[in-house]
């Protein structure tokens, strides 16, 4: 009996979380139909708004949650049959904060406005798109409710930011086509945000968010009508030269094709795709002996690949290299978003033969903001397979309170030896966070799913404790203290201690700009003996919460019976209008160095934009540990952003392996055109 009053109680509380998450009172905006298109130039056109709902009397998420903003703004929002727009007015009686110039770096370094967008009205997904003073563009997908981003998402928009006398105003254009949504829908979600620099400020319209970008949190947009679910044709050729060390000059041809089925559907395929990426992965100083996941940078991937962003990465698109074709299928029906993709890679010898890769994600909405997935990815040879089903669920209870969970099963093998699942639940807003998270691997499981997926390990029973909380002070000295602690132990399943980790840290941020950060960090590991670590890090920082910004840090400790010591530099600086400097220095030393591991480490980037489409970009590093020298420039020219561009890169590779001097010169040109057959 007593039992029966433990889950009934537990469940009256769940049930008074998800009550309690259903917005009541949301702000609501009337979408403006336009008989007249908007010029997109930053001017605000007063006629062609005369008349037209408005969004105002914004409030702080931070510093001061609740208040009203210090600045006004106000926003408005229309439409006509192939667009849509959005006007946002910022007054402001500080000078403007604006140095970023590259697209999609998402940050709050700058003054910036946001629209959010949840075309689907499920309080759960949507788009951002933000712009700073300077007409830079950052868009993004939100899933989760905010707390998955996909900032690797790339869309068709135009924006144009210009200041007045008493501040700046920013308008955003972007096609229906841009987005995937409901056609018949004459409801949205829709929200306003804007980052005040100087005042530490990140105000919303619909009121005080929990966190960044929470959908379930803002108003509502009423009165749009959509396009009906018309068809549309893209094809995305492209034409790449390139001419590398002791081989001839060559060429190569392909593409993908896009065919918007629907409003909310769309098939993609690719042929021969072009992956030479036109950027080059930063050198990171790894102390653990884990791998180091990079983000994904190649277009056909992007759709759709953040609904594989789970805790237990069954699909990890960079383990995929050649492709010889390719297609996938993505969208959202009802309360069910769906992603489907199959390539075949092409033969590289024995250690990688040619495969399919077939991933697939279903996600079904549940309650107001919650979701419940399960994925199947599988990769098949000729004389192999490994294949893995992956069930997953996001319960948000409450503006705050969040379950996440997650078990996954594979194939060849012991059912037990090749499974893993966790459980998390955790409270967290902009001011603090927590989370409690039990975690079970089995004993082979990365064999399986590391074909397909990213895991640095397996054979462990985990728990992991998580809290970190900002105190803004907000005083004529400090600004804000932030101090966090994190936790974790494992086991193998046999019962044997692996391996435990402290880490705490705490950072003072003052009104003068200077910024002071203290970590340590203990931990034991268990690897072919014991091994004892630990490091102390010091770092001071100036202006590090703005663009322009110069750190200086010394770490101190041991590592797998090693003393070392790293020490860190680095900064930023708009040194004329367009052109932006970047440089970070890593000198790593350690004692005893038996395989020669201490480096130092130079990073250098220049960027000139000569418009914000038109840039020219260096990017230098060195690693004395290997003799590495990299050097890489690129010529850009976004003619039809964001995907149809020029690029020429010439890049020079030397480095020393198994004392052997390797040296590669690339010269590369690649072209690619968007082409519409039809709409």
């Amino acid at each position: 009996m007593k039992i029966n009053k433990i889950i009934y109680s537990g469940f009256l509380v769940i049930v008074f979380t998800l009550i309690s998450n259903i917005s009541f009172g949301q702000k609501q905006l009337n979408a403006n139909q336009l008989t007249v298109p908007i010029t997109i130039d930053g001017i605000f056109e007063s006629n062609s708004w005369a008349g037209a709902d408005s969004a105002i009397s914004f409030i702080q998420m931070e510093p001061q949650s609740g208040n009203s903003a210090t600045e006004q703004t106000i926003a408005w929002f229309g439409y006509d049959n192939e667009y849509i727009y959005s006007v946002i007015k910022c007054y402001q009686s500080t000078p403007l904060i604006a140095k970023n110039q590259s697209r999609d770096a998402l940050s709050k370094n700058d003054d910036a406005v946001a629209i959010l967008i949840d075309t689907y009205n499920d309080n759960r997904s949507g788009y951002g798109f933000m712009v700073n003073p300077l007409g830079t563009q950052i868009d993004f997908k939100i899933n989760d409710d905010g707390r998955n981003l996909d900032i690797n998402w790339d869309t068709e928009w135009e924006c144009e930011a210009k200041e007045f006398n008493g501040g700046w105003c920013v308008e955003i254009k972007i096609p229906f086509k841009s987005l995937k949504f409901k056609s018949n829908k004459d409801t949205w979600g829709i929200n306003f945000g804007r980052v005040i620099r100087s005042n530490f400020e990140t105000v919303y319209w619909s009121g005080a968010l929990s966190d960044d970008f929470r959908i379930s949190q803002g108003g509502k947009l009423t009165g749009i009508i959509v396009p009906g679910s018309e068809m549309s044709l893209k094809i995305f050729p492209y034409l790449s030269v390139f001419k590398t060390t002791n081989k001839k000059l060559s060429a190569d041809v392909g593409g993908d094709v896009q065919w918007q089925i629907s409003s909310n559907v769309s098939l993609n395929a690719t042929i021969n795709p072009d992956f030479a990426t036109v950027e080059a992965d930063q050198v990171k100083v790894n102390l653990s002996r884990y791998e180091l996941r990079y983000p994904e940078k190649r277009l056909f991937f992007q759709e759709g690949n953040d609904m594989y962003s789970t805790r237990i990465r069954t699909f990890y698109s960079r383990r995929i290299q050649d492709i010889d074709f390719g297609e996938r299928l993505n969208g959202k029906i009802g309360n069910y978003q769906f992603n489907v993709l199959n390539v075949k890679t092409a033969d590289l010898g024995t250690e990688n033969p040619s495969a399919f890769f077939t991933a697939a994600k279903i996600k079904r909405d549940i309650f107001n903001s919650s979701s419940i997935g399960l994925a199947l990815v599988d990769k098949s040879w000729d004389d192999g397979y490994t294949r893995s089903v992956s069930l997953d669920y996001v319960l948000n209870l409450g503006k705050t309170w969040q379950l996440t969970g997650q078990f996954v099963g594979s194939a060849p093998g012991n059912f037990l030896e090749h499974s893993a699942w966790f459980a998390r639940f955790a409270r967290e807003n902009n001011i603090y966070h927590y989370h409690f998270r039990y975690n079970y691997v089995g004993e082979k499981f990365q064999e399986n799913v590391n074909q397909t997926g990213f895991i640095t390990d397996d054979d462990r029973k985990e728990i992991d404790f998580e809290g970190t909380y900002k105190f803004w002070v907000k005083n004529s000295w400090l600004e804000y203290i932030d101090i966090g602690s994190n936790n974790n132990i494992f086991w193998s399943n046999s019962g044997t201690l692996r391996s435990w980790n402290l880490d705490n840290q705490a950072e003072l941020y003052f009104s003068n700009k200077l910024s002071f950060e203290y970590n340590y960090n203990n931990e034991y590991k268990l690897y072919e003996k014991e091994f004892h670590n630990f490091r102390h890090e010091f770092s001071a920082g100036y202006n590090t919460e703005e663009w322009s910004h110069t750190v200086i840090g010394y770490t101190t400790g041991k590592n797998f019976d090693r003393n070392f010591s790293l020490l860190n530099a680095g900064g930023r600086i708009k040194l004329f209008e367009n052109l932006s400097l970047t440089y970070t220095a890593n000198l790593l030393h350690f004692s005893p160095d038996p395989e020669n591991s201490s480096t130092f480490i130079n990073i250098f980037t220049a960027n000139y934009n000569f418009t914000k489409d038109l840039w020219l970009k260096m990017f230098v590093q060195n690693s004395t540990s290997d003799d590495k020298i990299y050097v890489y420039g690129m010529l850009g020219w976004r003619f039809k952003p964001p995907f149809g561009a020029l690029y020429l890169i010439y890049s020079h590779d030397e480095f020393q392996q198994e004392g052997i001097s390797v040296l590669s010169d690339n010269l590369f040109l690649k072209l690619t055109y968007p082409i519409s057959l039809f709409n």
